[in-house]
């Protein structure tokens, strides 16, 4: 499978550069990663707490099947910082997204349905822009830390 050529291609090579950069790179880098995992899960808490997993239970995820073309460098980045192995985004065979809240790709924690936004509270929606707006300023922070689009679609820009 050539997604799964240029997934491992791309943590080897993202896991280098992250291992390599210098010490005090590395710790702003992880500062703002950890910032970014902590919106990443209030986002999907917020939209959860509504009972939306009925709703994507029911659909069947049909927004996912396209997810595993959207984990970034920056996505793979977060799982580098904490240790932890990388989630293959593989949607063929089970259900449900098998990555943690904090490692999804931006777009996956971003997009609701209308049957899902329909389910928030005016004051949920509020929260739900607000962290939104945050997550979107703190990646671009990190963008600005290094030469390279670390946020861009990985599996896009490599098919």
């Amino acid at each position: 499978m050539k997604d799964l050529r240029v997934w491992e291609q791309a943590v080897a090579t993202a896991s280098n550069w992250y291992f390599g950069l210098p010490s005090d790179k590395r710790a702003e880098l992880d500062e703002l990663l950890e910032e970014i995992m902590q919106l990443k899960q209030k986002l999907v808490e917020l939209v959860t707490s509504t009972g939306s997993s009925s709703i994507c239970r029911t659909c069947g995820g049909q927004c996912c099947l396209l997810g595993r073309y959207h984990v970034s460098i920056l996505d793979i980045l977060a799982y580098r910082k904490t240790g932890v192995d990388p989630v293959i985004p593989d949607f063929s065979s089970s259900p449900g997204c098998l990555m943690p809240s904090r490692y999804r790709p931006v777009t996956c924690v971003i997009f609701n349905c209308q049957p899902i936004e329909d389910r928030l509270t005016a004051e949920g929606r509020q929260f739900l822009y607000k962290f939104e707006s945050r997550l979107r300023t703190t990646i671009s922070l990190t963008v600005s830390l290094f030469d390279i689009r670390i946020n861009r679609p990985l599996l896009l820009s490599c098919s």
